[in-house]
């Protein structure tokens, strides 16, 4: 009866099933399909991502154009937001779609030539689908700010802004052409690169997991008032915060294990001894030091300064949130930044109190108090409001209060109170840029916003500024760290002794804490104006690349480097005068 069964043409089918599914199993998990598989996953997320931010467009688009529909009876009441970013999405979604194609061309029996031919289209393809998704949508939202007026009636820095164009797009067409250098370096370098990147790639994504894992721990408690979608865009945001934080420790260990690892198999004895020096070898790693400092400079230019800010800013919304639900009470989804603000308008003899400070400064204010005073800085009218927006392309632009109370006082100082759901008023100068500006967080700003507040208020005094001034310079100076660090760190990895290379894992973490000790002590002098800002942003990074260079040369020369017993004898044991030696 077994014999039968296992003759039978269905089990015969299933066993022949069985195998075909496992041996492309074993082909996919092949050490030379690896490559392949990373490829085609990256542009099957690329593509789905690209796919959802399409859809989350049109379906804005088509939302508005009902609207207008709907109240085609009040003209001007919505405007249909521009096609341009619809069709160029479109065309990207579909790039991105023809990418994924040609990933599947990627196969274990194809040419290598062909094969590395075949990635480099497929990446180039991707970065132009990216940059169709990306570019026009956010130059059309910001075509405002490009034209000198923007949303919250700030005088915007069109060089500042343009500087995020450049860098963000020059970051996605580096892509390709890092991968086609990669190909084309010899095979020495091309060694060295693959020994950095593997543990580099690891060490990245496992703090990055890490954090994950510490910050949930942390902040999950807050999440209860929060949908999924919410905590998932709450992590999302903050990914080139986590990568800029997580790289400069990434670098460190990468360049120390991949040194090590090739100075113990004596495979860097086999490149000194083929002719190259200790200089040639590590260029290959300068060069990627000084890209991965360049991918840090792009997400520090803006995103990763405003992803800090978010997080606060959505944390204080879940707790609210979940406050109201504890309390049976609904509380309307906004992100407020601050709580409590006021701003004085001497000239107009007007003082505003914003109980609730909006994340981005053209959304609405939350519990507005505006005091107009009188010739005789007496009080003339109170106006208390649930809500205030400006509408900056009203025809004069106007405030519109909502939920207000309007206290109007006469001669004999008694007000009279008048309620009603909405005021518009147009005569009142300020802007949400005037009101609010003051209120900014130097650390949650990057190069626009700082550039904007240090422009607007250059009659401010050195102490006043002396924060944003430092952090100007520190948008650049941090993400250079992660050049500094791994001319530490590949001097340190490299080893001729017998000695091991825990001397240099050591002296690499000794030199990683100091290097924060000493950004954080330069940087609270730079804020409080006892430091030059580009002295308190930059000097950290002079000491250490100074410390790198003086290890670098050591190496260079065959030399160790000294420990630490032997530095402290030596300062110590010095020749005391009229004594012989």
């Amino acid at each position: 009866m077994s014999e039968m069964m296992t003759s039978s043409p269905l089990t015969r089918f299933s066993r022949r099933l069985t195998g075909q599914v496992k041996a492309g199993a074993l082909r996919i998990l092949n050490r030379r399909d690896k490559g392949a598989l990373s490829i085609r996953s990256f542009m099957g997320a690329l593509l789905i991502w690209l796919g959802l931010i399409f859809s989350g467009t049109l379906s804005d688009y088509l939302d508005a154009g009902q609207r207008l529909l709907e109240n085609r009876t009040k003209p001007g009441l919505d405007e249909l937001p521009s096609l341009i970013p619809v069709v160029f999405q479109g065309f990207g979604v579909f790039l991105a779609l023809v990418s994924f194609i040609v990933s599947l061309w990627i196969r274990e029996k194809t040419e290598p030539e062909q094969r590395k031919g075949f990635v480099v289209i497929a990446l180039s393809i991707a970065a132009l689908a990216s940059l169709a998704v990306w570019l026009p949508a956010d130059i059309i939202e910001t075509q405002a700010a490009i034209s000198g007026k923007a949303l919250a009636g700030e005088t915007p820095s069109i060089p500042a802004y343009f500087g995020k164009l450049f860098l963000i797009s020059l970051l996605i067409l580096s892509v390709p052409v890092a991968a086609l250098l990669y190909f084309r370096l010899g095979l020495m370098d091309r060694y060295v690169v693959h020994n950095f990147l593997s543990p580099f790639l690891f060490c990245l994504v496992s703090f990055m997991a890490i954090w994950l894992v510490a910050d949930f721990t942390d902040n999950g408690g807050s999440f209860s008032g929060l949908t999924f979608g919410q905590v998932v865009t709450f992590y999302i945001v903050q990914v080139p915060f986590v990568v800029l934080f997580v790289m400069p420790i990434a670098v460190l260990l990468s360049g120390l294990f991949s040194m090590s690892k090739m100075s113990k198999s004596n495979e860097l004895i086999s490149m000194i001894g083929s002719g190259r020096s200790i200089s040639r070898i590590l260029v290959p790693l300068i060069v990627v030091g000084v890209y991965t400092s360049f991918i840090g400079i792009a997400f520090k230019y803006e995103w990763a300064p405003a992803s800090v800010g978010y997080k606060e800013a959505i944390l204080e919304t879940a707790k609210r949130e979940a406050w109201g639900k504890r309390q049976g009470k609904r509380i309307r989804d906004d992100i407020w930044a601050k709580r409590g603000w006021m701003h004085v308008n001497e000239h107009d003899k007007r003082s505003w109190f914003v109980g609730r400070v909006p994340f981005a400064l053209n959304d609405e204010m939350g519990d507005v108090v505006v005091m107009q005073l009188d010739n005789r800085d007496q009080p003339k009218t109170i106006y208390i409001a649930k809500r205030a927006k400006w509408l900056w392309n009203a025809n004069p632009p106007a405030w519109v209060l909502s939920g207000v109370r309007v206290y109007t006082y006469g001669n004999d100082h008694i007000p009279r109170i008048e309620s009603t759901e909405e005021l518009r008023i147009t005569s009142w100068s300020e802007t949400p840029w005037k009101v609010l500006s003051s209120s900014q967080n130097p650390e949650y700003l990057g190069i626009p916003g700082l550039t904007m507040y240090l422009n607007a208020n250059r009659e401010f005094d050195d102490f006043s500024l002396a924060a944003f001034r430092t952090n100007w310079w520190y948008v650049f100076a941090e993400p250079m760290s992660c050049l500094f660090l791994l001319l530490v760190a590949a001097p340190l990895g490299i080893v001729y002794s017998r000695r091991g290379a825990m001397g240099g894992v050591t002296g690499a973490i000794v030199i990683f804490a100091l290097m924060y000790v000493m950004r954080g002590t330069f940087l609270a002098l730079g804020h409080s104006d006892r430091l030059s800002p580009f002295v308190a942003a930059w000097l950290t990074n002079i000491l250490v690349g100074i410390t790198g260079l003086v290890l670098l040369w050591l190496k260079a020369r065959n030399r160790e480097v000294p420990k630490l017993k032997t530095l402290l004898r030596t300062l110590i044991r010095r020749p005391q005068p009229g004594v012989a030696s």
